[in-house]
């Protein structure tokens, strides 16, 4: 982005913006008039007449409930477009151990980092070592706009660019952060799932000029932004050597137990005065690495890790539903096929991450049930699964 955005920018952040989006009925009609919507798209932007449209409000029930919000696509081009500016000034910042929402980082490199973590600590788990692990309370919904804009706009403001370009980040920075999803949303779904969203997890109940939509991609890369404050102080101030933190769930780990408790007050005390945060005390873990460690879908014990018992659930809940559904319908489509092998796929390729052959190679003797018609597993080690040739081009 020079002075002004290109049509060439929208259009590669509308490339962006489509790839998980494709078949969405925003997107759809997005595309339907793709030239002229991108071109009104490029006139607000440039005349600073640009504004927030609609979201969609829905529960998800898996595997917790939790309230989304669901931007437009046309406001899902402009986040892209934010991202894209602005990524590259945050990522030379971001501590290394910071692992959610980055390029070439996610939930299993983490895990692998805190692995080898603790086998340094420990040299190879023959010396003793602690970890605490700790929790922010309604993260997204305690989020404070005001100090979240701040941080931008105090970053932007020192950047070697034009006024114009710095002016037109901070004006898109404001118009996504300070906008209310609550206000202007048409609501999807059992309306009584809302009721099994807690006060402090809702953006209908949360103070003016708190939290951000969990949906969003700009969320969660503003997340990342806000926390890097605490990742900072972590690494500077309290000078800790392991440390790993996804989104808001982070580890300490140290040779005494008595520096994590101090780590883990200042912690305390510096979310409240400077990120207006506090830690969830019912989610905090403190005791020896040899007990194991329940991070991230994973039980990581010294010499192995195991899947963590409620993903396991989570799985066999699915294929039993999956294999009513196939016994109800007889002959399923194609497009239930391929979202049926994405989700197992999606499960197996975490499993495989863990020491569980045998347990993968249980679950497809013994809960697959119908679902052995349709799919076989890829290879000896059942790492993954694929249709059956037969069924590959099925259609109803």
């Amino acid at each position: 982005m020079n002075n002004q955005l290109t049509l060439e920018e929208i259009y590669k952040a509308y490339l962006d913006c489509r790839k998980n989006k494709r078949n969405t009925i925003n997107a759809l009609k997005f595309e339907f008039k793709l030239e002229e919507n991108l071109y009104s798209l490029f006139m607000d932007l440039n005349n600073n007449s640009y504004k927030t449209g609609r979201f969609i409000c829905f529960v998800i029930t898996d595997p917790k409930p939790r309230e989304i919000f669901a931007s437009d696509f046309r406001d899902r081009i402009v986040h892209h477009i934010l991202i894209r500016e602005i990524e590259v000034i945050w990522e030379k910042r971001f501590i290394f151990d910071s692992y959610s929402c980055r390029l070439g980082k996610g939930t299993h490199f983490c895990v692998n980092r805190l692995k080898r973590f603790i086998r340094k600590i420990t040299e190879n788990h023959a010396k003793k070592a602690y970890y605490v692990q700790l929790d922010i309370s309604g993260f997204f919904m305690g989020i404070d706009k005001k100090i979240l804009y701040s941080l931008i706009s105090h970053r932007i403001k020192k950047e070697n660019k034009p006024e114009t370009w710095k002016n037109k980040i901070l004006w898109l920075s404001k118009i996504i952060i300070f906008n209310d999803p609550t206000e202007n949303c048409i609501y999807k779904g059992d309306k009584n799932l809302i009721k099994l969203i807690p006060d402090r997890k809702s953006l209908f109940k949360v103070k003016k000029g708190k939290g951000l939509p969990i949906g969003n991609y700009s969320s969660q890369f503003f997340a990342n932004i806000y926390l890097n404050e605490l990742d900072q102080f972590v690494k500077r101030e309290l000078k800790c050597k392991y440390y790993v933190r996804y989104v808001d769930d982070f580890i300490l780990v140290s040779e005494d137990p008595e520096e994590l408790k101090m780590w883990r007050n200042k912690i305390e005390l510096f979310l409240d005065e400077k990120l207006k945060l506090k830690l969830a005390h019912n989610k905090q873990r403190f005791q020896s690495t040899d007990k194991g460690i329940d991070f991230l879908g994973y039980f990581i014990n010294p010499k192995y890790s195991l899947i963590r018992k409620r993903v396991l659930r989570n799985l066999k809940r699915k294929l039993f539903y999956y294999n009513r559904d196939l016994f109800n319908c007889g002959e399923p489509d194609k497009e239930f096929l391929l979202k049926v092998v994405s989700c197992i796929n999606s499960y197996y390729g975490h499993f495989r991450h863990a020491n569980s052959f045998n347990l993968r190679k249980h679950l497809y003797k013994k809960h697959f049930g119908i679902l052995k018609r349709f799919f076989v597993p890829a290879n000896l080690e059942v790492t993954h699964f694929k249709i059956r040739s037969e069924f590959k081009n099925q259609t109803i």
